[in-house]
């Protein structure tokens, strides 16, 4: 795997021998000297085959871990990010605003492009009694955020909606949350393998400067937000003074800010609509 180019070779080789021996990692490491059966073997050499031909462990495994629980994933899906935990976090704050100024309104809360449904399920995993409406265009996407869903005990008050990007959606929410594509179309193909060559290019490209989708939404916003609402929204380098502006013109009196992702850089759009 080292001569492959994949990162982390060790360790990885130690997470794929636990997924071909179904051991834990304190047993293989307590037993080096555990002899493999011929199926376990041949597992783990089909497994090390893939990996060497740049497929994201992710896939191999069929999860990633993310905001302390496992998400399925699979080729039809972005494998989430660290990054996108941080937006969860601010999601959450500002959920807990919402309720705190409107105590007697309803509760629910719209993820556009959900994907895995990593976000979506996520805040309804922490937030017991909000619901949530979410979109994607593709159909193995929504398949896939229903399992998570299912998983975590939250698919009853998860509605899940076949769209490009919100056009479905016929209500507003005090709460839109998205992680669009962002990546320039020329950039993508200076991207790792992992990325270029295994997750959906429809979930990477966001248009000539990675901004389309995303200020596709910005514009949609006055009909999706609700007074007093708050939408956010991460984006890619470079694209801040774009979607601040674009904001600014769909709804010129909300408060627009942009917060910084632990690498310091512009990472997420806030757009706080007034009462």
């Amino acid at each position: 795997m080292d001569a492959a180019g994949a990162d982390s070779p060790w360790l990885t080789a130690l997470v794929l021998l636990e997924n071909a021996t179904g051991l834990g990692r304190e047993q293989v490491l307590a037993h080096p000297e555990r002899q493999l059966t011929d199926e376990q073997l041949s597992t783990l050499r089909a497994l090390v085959e893939r990996r060497c031909q740049r497929e994201p462990l992710a896939y191999i495994l069929g999860y990633r871990e993310f905001f302390g629980r496992r998400f399925g994933v699979n080729p039809s899906v972005l494998i989430p990010r660290p990054e996108t935990e941080d937006l969860v976090s601010i999601a959450l704050e500002r959920m807990d605003q919402w309720v705190e100024h409107h105590p007697e309104a309803e509760r629910n809360f719209l993820d556009v492009g959900t994907g895995s449904g990593s976000i979506a399920v996520t805040l309804l995993a922490e937030r017991a009694n909000w619901r949530a409406v979410a979109t994607d265009i593709d159909q193995a996407a929504l398949a896939m955020a229903s399992e998570n869903a299912v998983t975590y005990g939250v698919a009853d008050r998860l509605t899940l909606v076949r769209s490009d990007r919100a056009q479905a959606v016929q209500q507003a929410f005090p709460l839109v949350v998205a992680n669009l594509p962002y990546i320039p179309t020329l950039d993508i193909m200076d991207l790792e393998p992992e990325v270029r060559d295994h997750e959906p290019r429809a979930a990477l490209d966001g248009g000539p400067d990675g901004t389309t989708i995303i200020a596709s939404l910005l514009i949609d916003l006055p009909g999706l937000l609700l007074p007093g609402g708050s939408a956010l929204l991460e984006f890619g380098e470079r694209q801040s003074d774009a979607l601040r502006a674009t904001a600014r013109e769909a709804l010129p009196r909300s408060a627009i800010t942009v917060e910084k992702d632990a690498a310091g850089l512009d990472r997420y759009l806030i757009v706080d609509r007034p009462d």
